[in-house]
C-alpha cells in the first residue's frame, strides 16, 4: 500500500476543507477507526481533477478518510489500482475505472486486457 496516504481525518466539511488543497489530483480510502484505534477501510477511489471536492461529495458516506495528492491521473489510477488489490475493501466490488481514451493497464491484474 502507499505511504503517501494522510489521515485518517473526520469526513466533515471543515475537516476536508482544512486538510486538501483544491483542484489536485488525488486518491483516498474512507472508513472507520475500530475499537483498538486502527484505520478501517471500507472504500477506495480517486479524483483526476480534484479529490478534495469528491471528498466533499462523499460528506455522509463515511465517518473518516485518509488521502494522497498525486501529480496527475495516471499515477493516481496505479496507486488506487494497487489500493485496491491489496486492501480488498468491502464497499469497492469494481475494478478502478481507466480515464477514458487512455490504454493504462492494471499492474495487479489484467482487467483491460494486454
Amino acid at each position: 500500500m502507499t505511504t503517501l496516504m494522510k489521515g485518517p481525518h473526520a469526513l466533515s466539511f471543515d475537516s476536508v476543507q482544512r486538510v486538501l488543497p483544491k483542484a489536485r489530483t488525488g486518491i483516498f480510502t474512507l472508513g472507520y477507526v475500530d475499537r483498538e484505534g486502527r484505520f478501517r477501510v471500507q472504500s477506495v477511489g480517486r479524483d483526476d481533477y480534484d479529490v478534495r471536492a469528491r471528498l466533499s461529495e462523499l460528506i455522509g458516506s463515511s465517518t473518516m478518510f485518509k488521502y494522497a495528492v498525486l501529480g496527475n491521473a495516471r499515477e493516481a489510477f496505479l496507486e488506487e489500482c494497487a489500493l485496491f488489490h491489496e486492501l480488498r475493501p468491502p464497499s469497492t466490488i469494481i475494478h478502478p475505472a481507466r480515464q477514458r481514451g487512455t490504454d493504462w493497464q492494471c499492474p495487479h491484474c489484467l482487467q483491460f486486457g494486454l
